[in-house]
């Protein structure tokens, strides 16, 4: 599914181009959301609830006037607005619709927080914010900043058109501060900042709604972000043939672990079996074996370690003697970041790069490896970085609230300083491909935050790239079926139980909802 940031380019093509006044567009955009306000005050079973509106001078404004007509003309609520802005501000089809609302049975307000004001937002049962919407690009300030924390105060039902007001809508950051709504009517097509978090946290559930731009325009919108779905995800999974045997399905080199963490290792390749790999391969330093539980289906190699337990740099040989029919390559997880481990990881990934021609997922300390290295390596699409933001911040190197700012961008900017695709790992997961398309993730939960999490991960990718996906497919597959696993997991056990091997059990639920 397309994101498309900001709609008002979109909007000046249907009207100038193909004729669409644009007050009709503003009255279905009203429409729709009145609509869905008279649906959620259904729910609540009142006799005559209180709706108010918050209104801006923008457009956004302008359909939260439409709004309040329409609630008016079905008479099943009683309906108050609040215009934040004089009437001399307003224009175009704005003011046209703000002066029709004197003659419908409409309570108008004009200005901002004072007693009077706050006691009517204290007696609301839905508050529709149609202060700002999409296209904010400045910190909320002064009163309206009062208007905004007044919303989130008061107890009732938030209700954003197009976008909260105060989430910047490409990128999900709160500009100063911003509505938070409990549900959000969104125009045409769906905004990235509302599947970005913060903005995702402050955007409740989300709803698309048509309001007559002709499907085409957003298909040619240049907009390259796109929301994975559940059914991009179903198309892609693997399929399993009659007949077939374990090889069919690749085998999966694990390299990873250390004497002081054996459970990454563990988790990883555990993660690679469960996600359909034919054969595992785990490869890690000879003491760590001795503090792990392993499922029998592992293979095991033992590698040259140091006096620490970490893999030694003469290990690389141990491996180039040992390979046989190996797929894919997952390199990294609680592996250490010693001087020892970097000079195998720089051996062993000029191995990679130009003697071998299967996938890679490198994360977390074979990341913080890479970022160690004197010289940038140049990788190739078929390698897939990893990072969360502490690992992405080295390796670019950047700030992590910058890079948490906007995610999309940071994202993009890794892939192309290591020619290679890219998953970074935060609240709402990125990635970015050799198509280059940037894709956002809409599964996964507050829970997930837990050690190991990113183990899990690894190991899904490099289970579903042994049995043939192309990086950046199997970087979208993996990354939704983790966060959907969570979600399972988390309906169960609740967030505060979770745990990353929780994942790996919940992965076949996940599997399952996608099958018909």
């Amino acid at each position: 599914m397309k994101l498309i940031p900001n709609l008002t380019p979109i909007d000046n093509k249907a009207i100038e181009e193909l004729g669409i006044p644009s007050i009709l567009l503003m009255e279905e955009a009203g429409r729709r959301v009145a609509l869905r306000v008279h649906r959620l005050a259904e729910d609540m079973k009142l006799k005559l609830p209180q709706v108010t509106v918050i209104c801006g001078k923008g457009r956004n404004g302008g359909d939260g006037f439409v709004a309040a007509r329409r609630l008016a003309m079905m008479g099943t609520c009683q309906v108050a607005v609040i215009h934040a802005a004089p009437v001399e501000e307003m224009a175009g089809d704005t003011l046209v619709n703000f002066n029709l609302l004197k003659h419908y049975p409409i309570t108008l307000y004009y200005g901002m927080m004072h007693d009077h004001l706050a006691d009517l937002l204290s007696r609301s049962h839905i508050v529709v914010d149609a202060l700002f919407g999409s296209g904010l690009c400045r910190p909320i300030e002064g009163n309206y900043r009062d208007l905004v924390n007044a919303m989130n105060d008061c107890g009732a039902f938030n209700v954003a058109v197009d976008v909260p007001s105060g989430i910047h809508s490409a990128t999900g950051e709160v500009l100063g501060v911003a509505v938070q709504a409990d549900f959000t009517v969104t125009f045409a097509a769906p905004k990235p900042g509302l599947y970005l978090h913060p903005g995702k946290s402050c955007a409740g559930i989300v709803e698309v709604v048509d309001i007559g731009i002709p499907p085409m325009l957003i298909e040619e919108d240049p907009s390259r972000i796109f929301l994975v779905t559940p059914h991009m995800v179903k198309n892609r999974l693997p399929r399993r043939k009659g007949l077939s045997h374990k090889y069919s399905y690749g085998t999966v080199l694990v390299v990873a672990g250390s004497r002081d963490m054996p459970g990454a290792a563990a988790m990883t390749a555990e993660a690679a079996l469960k996600a359909g790999a034919g054969i595992v391969v785990l490869a890690c330093p000879a003491s760590a074996f001795q503090r792990m539980q392993l499922s029998s289906e592992i293979v095991c190699l033992s590698l040259p370690e140091t006096d620490e337990g970490v893999i030694a740099p003469e290990a690389f040989e141990t491996l180039r003697f040992s390979w046989n029919r190996v797929h894919t390559v997952a390199i990294g997880p609680g592996m250490t970041h010693h001087p020892s481990a970097v000079q195998f990881m720089d051996k062993f990934l000029n191995y990679l790069r130009f003697d071998f021609d299967g996938p890679v997922v490198i994360d977390a300390d074979g990341l913080n490896c890479l970022s160690m290295m004197q010289q940038t390596p140049a990788l190739s699409s078929r390698f897939i970085l990893t990072p969360h933001l502490g690992e992405c911040s080295r390796l670019i190197p950047m700030d992590k609230a910058a890079i948490q700012n906007d995610l999309l961008a940071a994202c993009q900017r890794t892939a192309e300083k290591y020619k290679a695709t890219m998953v970074l790992k935060s609240a709402s997961t990125v990635i970015f491909g050799s198509n280059q398309r940037h894709w956002i993730n809409p599964t996964g939960n507050p829970g997930m935050a837990t050690a190991g999490s990113g183990d899990i991960l690894t190991g899904f990718v490099a289970g579903l790239l042994a049995q043939g996906l192309a990086p950046d497919r199997a970087a979208r597959v993996g990354v939704y079926l983790h966060g959907l696993a969570g979600d399972k997991a988390a309906d169960e056990l609740t967030q505060y139980c979770l745990t990353a091997t929780d994942l790996i059990r919940y992965l076949p639920q996940a599997i399952q909802q996608l099958q018909p």
